[in-house]
């Protein structure tokens, strides 16, 4: 009777054991998708990637605001600079404010007097 209790006390443990290390090998593998965000101490997880994003589409509204409607264009790149600048990313939502700027100077003095 005891060997009997021995032995299911031992299978437990033994599977217990097993679960605990495939928990850990298993947590050591995150998508790409989640791979950039960050758990807070209150539970709520941070997406920490936002504001390169919308540094990017900044920069490229930016640009785009050379070729084809400045002031749209320069205006939304204008905005989401700022949204970037928000979200800590100062340098590359900079570059995206000053793009948009220099597109909307041009489209709206220097184009009309060509």
């Amino acid at each position: 009777m005891n060997d009997e209790k021995n032995e299911e006390k031992n299978k437990e443990v033994i599977k217990t054991e097993y679960d605990t290390e495939v928990g850990n090998e298993l947590s050591q593998f995150s998508p790409s998708w989640y791979a950039d965000t960050e758990r807070k101490r209150d539970g709520v997880i941070k997406n920490t990637n936002k504001g390169i994003w919308l540094a990017y589409a900044s920069i490229i509204l930016g640009i785009l605001a050379f070729f084809t409607a400045p002031v749209i264009f320069g205006a939304a790149a204008i905005i989401l600079g700022f949204l970037a600048r928000r979200s800590d990313e100062a340098k590359a939502g900079g570059i995206g404010i000053a793009i948009g700027l220099i597109a909307m100077l041009l489209g709206l003095i220097i184009y009309p007097l060509l």
